[in-house]
């Protein structure tokens, strides 16, 4: 069982105001559990919630690591190819929202359009880049001028236009809104609009006040990085890798508002330092149990082979994991316990498929004299042989729906219910049983937090 599931069990469950009566940690509600009901399938390449874990629509617990894309920003081909020699397998885009939960048009140079949706045109565009390059995304609503706080009546209005725009799209994690004490309301307002995907709410980061991270349920990932040094950012990707949070790196901003609209306020993509760039599972076919890398450098993963989502894999599913070039200038060998390497010598993106009957897989990965592992041309998991078809279709069905989701957006918003197909992704399911049970983490109090986690990070520390 994760580390964080097994705090939340150690204590009270307190309910957050506004946020609902908190219970269970387990997803109730799985694509297996949906499918067999009769209701149509997530857009491909979708990323739900199951429990603790965020995980794909073959079942696989999944990791992302990328960085936010800032309000206005538009990445390069440059800038994607670069994320994925860091290894990064997923991305944040921040879209600015103005009052009435609308989205105009932003960034130094705004185009011609809908003055007042225009914004989710622009969104729609870099989200068809990056799911193109293999990499997840986030769609995070972020306020659209300096000084306004968006209301729950906003946040529902807006969830319900993104749903309309984006919810047939493949590749994405969900939807993100600032931190709210309405979750409970918003995320029935996403589930009526679009059932396939995962609403996950801001807040402060239960092992670091001054960070920050997006939860639903007893999943999330890191999105805030304190006061953003070396030593902090490295501290937090550590409680990543310990908590099975997924990651978007985005450095610290003073002086000026975040918010993208005009002319000086568009920030670039930042650059986020080596500590964070280092192995990880990009995807695990199993449920893992540890995974990290020691100060010689040598990375260990551990997982069982069971399903988070369902009974077992289909024969020859991969793990993938990531191993950056920045991590193994000189090369890497592999050495597999109940299982065996599918991918080729030196591959960046590492493949492992559990032996027959196997009921866990230990992988290490060491330095080794050679040529570095040379970057992918697409993100992540998709490199691996049982995710290559699943990949595929991830990145046609979503220019497909990109291009209808484009062309009905008018139509979509009008009939909210439709948004995102007839089908009742595993995300829906978790949003209705379990509330967001992050909220209570806070709740604590920073001095048995750091009584918990101070010892935990020491032992991270050695790396």
């Amino acid at each position: 069982m994760p580390l964080l599931a097994l705090l939340l069990l150690a204590v009270p469950i307190i309910p957050a105001v506004g946020a609902g009566p908190v219970g269970r940690a387990e997803a109730t509600s799985a694509p297996g559990t949906a499918q067999a009901a009769g209701a149509a399938q997530p857009p491909a390449g979708t990323v739900s919630r199951t429990g603790s874990f965020l995980t794909d629509t073959a079942g696989r617990v999944v990791l992302p690591r990328g960085v936010t894309v800032p309000a206005g920003t538009v990445p390069t081909a440059a800038d994607m190819a670069r994320w994925i020699d860091y290894g990064f397998t997923g991305s944040r885009i921040e879209v600015p929202m103005t009052a009435g939960g609308r989205f105009p048009p932003n960034g130094e140079r705004p185009p011609a359009g809908d003055p007042e949706q225009g914004g989710l045109e622009q969104v729609g565009a870099v989200v068809r880049d990056l799911t193109d390059h293999g990499l997840f995304v986030v769609i995070g609503i972020v306020p659209g001028s300096a000084g306004y706080t968006p209301s729950t009546s906003d946040l529902a209005a807006g969830l319900r236009r993104l749903a309309g725009r984006f919810g047939a799209v493949g590749g994405l994690i969900g939807f993100e809104v600032p931190t709210s004490t309405a979750a409970e309301d918003l995320a029935a307002t996403l589930r009526s609009s679009d059932p396939n995907h995962t609403l996950w709410v801001a807040q402060a980061a239960p092992f670091d006040p001054a960070a920050r991270v997006a939860a639903n349920g007893a999943a999330g990932y890191i999105t805030g990085w304190a006061d953003g040094s070396r030593a902090r950012v490295g501290a937090l990707a550590d409680a990543g890798d310990v908590f099975n949070l997924g990651w978007f790196y985005d450095e610290p901003v003073t002086g000026r508002p975040r918010t993208g609209i005009g002319a000086g306020q568009v920030r670039a993509a930042a650059t986020p330092p080596a500590e964070v760039v280092r192995p990880y599972p990009a995807a695990v076919a199993g449920i893992p149990e540890s995974y990290g890398s020691d100060a010689s450098g040598v990375f260990r993963l551990t997982y069982r082979t069971s399903s988070a989502v369902r009974g077992a894999f289909p024969a020859g599913t991969a793990t993938a994991i990531v191993v950056p070039g920045w991590s193994y200038s000189s090369g890497y060998q592999v050495r597999v316990t109940g299982g065996q390497v599918t991918s080729a010598p030196g591959a960046g993106v590492l493949c492992v498929v559990a032996s027959a009957g196997a009921a866990e897989v230990s992988v290490e990965v060491a330095p080794a004299a050679g040529a570095a592992p040379v970057a992918p041309a697409r993100a992540g998991a998709v490199n691996c042989s049982s995710g290559a078809a699943h990949s595929a279709q991830a990145t046609q069905g979503s220019r497909a729906a990109d291009d209808a989701a484009a062309d009905d957006a008018a139509a979509g918003e009008a009939a909210a219910g439709g948004g995102g197909g007839a089908g009742v992704g595993s995300g829906g399911g978790d949003d209705a049983d379990s509330p967001l049970l992050l909220l209570v983490l806070p709740l604590l109090g920073a001095a048995l937090t750091a009584a918990v986690l101070g010892p935990l990070f020491l032992r991270l520390r050695r790396r």
